[in-house]
């Protein structure tokens, strides 16, 4: 696992994965708690809000990221600087690669 992570990655990620961009800003922004009583009923919006093709392309762009081999602290970069997740999984006790992908399974899931 590579656990750096470069300016143009993090400058290029949200037309890299313009899906999981618009989850992480749209959904999990800096005020998402005001919006949504947990992270789960964020994720709920998302997939209630956005339309099928749009699901399944967020959960396309998961399985890409994760395919790219960063490790945790660097998809949690990633995520925070490159995509504008304000919600940090590591605070539950959770790493950036597994909360990604229990996401993905949500996505997948309803579509």
């Amino acid at each position: 696992m590579n656990g750096t992570i470069d300016m143009e990655t993090i400058d290029g990620a949200e037309a890299d994965y313009p899906a999981l961009a618009q989850l992480c800003g749209g959904y999990y922004h800096q005020d998402w708690r005001e919006d949504h009583a947990s992270p789960r009923e964020a994720l709920q919006g998302f997939i209630r809000d956005a339309s099928p093709e749009t699901v399944t392309a967020a959960a396309h762009d998961i399985d890409r990221l994760l395919g790219a081999g960063f490790d945790d602290v660097a998809l949690a970069r990633l995520l925070a600087d490159g995509l504008d997740c304000n919600y940090v999984a590591a605070t539950e006790g959770v790493g950036a690669a597994a909360w990604l992908a229990s996401l993905r399974d949500s996505l997948r899931a309803t579509a």
